[in-house]
């Protein structure tokens, strides 16, 4: 007797899938992994790993042993070499197969008005829509400039700030090295800590976040600076989708909330690829072209 098998499911597929992507998400359904399963090629298994610690750490642990592991995370404090060095040399051992997105989250995606005016979801014009992101992006502006320089702080302090020991001789006994300790350990920590975060230390560190968001503009202008790239995404796309799309389910109630944003950005990430942000057509090249090989 001759049976029949039905064509795999795309699920199906992807479970199986050799070549994996992991990102951040605190399960299958967030929108992180949500949307990318959506953009990636169905021979790509898309798979949520929680917080971006979450994500960097395995990458370190398993990149050796999986090559065909790669990892997104969000960009974070990383700068323009560092996430440009990610996209160029990818896949590198040399930073764990790692990419990062070159906006601050996936949510930034959406907030370009370019792009989200490609939605059939859109319910207001365009001026109404250029409106609604500049009003949420000019509200975080100093909050998220100073949220940022907070972060650069951070990652200061964890550069060297102290030579380590070497002189045997110095530490015979415990309080000899405890001794050590304190004239050259503690008291260098305090000169580094008075050095990197002194008052114009810290306000030329604030100008220069403002005017890389700004552009040097007083207010924020559409092609002007960075703000759209930088700001946080997570808290401004919830805010325009609820103001200008308009989703239904199938039996015509609307939707809210995140099912909402949720519906919008999948809609979005639906279209032709040519019509995609750009960084959304290397992403699916990069990872297509390894799955081929």
């Amino acid at each position: 007797m001759i049976s029949f098998q039905s064509a795999p499911r795309p699920e199906e597929i992807r479970e199986s899938a050799r070549h994996v992507l992991f990102v951040e998400g605190k399960d299958e359904n967030a929108l992180d992994p949500a949307i990318l399963r959506r953009l990636l090629p169905d021979a790509v298994s898309v798979r949520a790993l929680g917080s971006s610690h979450n994500v960097r750490s395995v990458a370190q642990a398993l990149h050796r042993h999986h090559p065909e592991y790669y990892f997104l995370v969000d960009r974070d404090h990383h700068d323009d070499i560092f996430v440009k060095e990610c996209w160029d040399k990818f896949p590198d051992p040399n930073t764990s197969n790692l990419l990062v997105w070159p906006r601050r989250e996936l949510e930034n995606y959406f907030i370009i008005p370019e792009y989200a005016l490609k939605s059939s979801l859109l319910n207001v014009r365009e001026e109404k829509l250029r409106l609604t992101i500049h009003a949420c992006c000019q509200r975080r502006l100093f909050l998220d400039a100073a949220n940022q320089l907070i972060v650069a702080i951070g990652e200061i302090q964890r550069t060297p700030w102290v030579e380590l020991f070497t002189l045997p001789e110095e530490f015979r006994t415990k309080d000899a090295a405890w001794a050590r300790l304190l004239e050259k350990v503690l008291t260098a920590r305090e000169r580094a800590i008075s050095k990197q975060m002194d008052k114009e230390a810290i306000a030329n560190l604030f100008e220069t976040k403002l005017n890389e968001l700004t552009g040097g503009k007083a207010i924020l202008e559409f092609g002007c600076g960075r703000w759209l790239e930088f700001l946080k995404g997570k808290e401004i796309l919830p805010t325009v989708v609820q103001e200008c799309f308009k989703v239904v389910d199938n039996q015509g109630k609307s939707l809210q909330g995140r099912e909402k944003m949720m519906e919008v950005a999948k809609e979005l990430v639906r279209k032709p690829l040519s019509e995609q942000p750009d960084d959304f057509q290397r992403l699916h090249k990069l990872i297509s072209d390894r799955a081929k090989s």
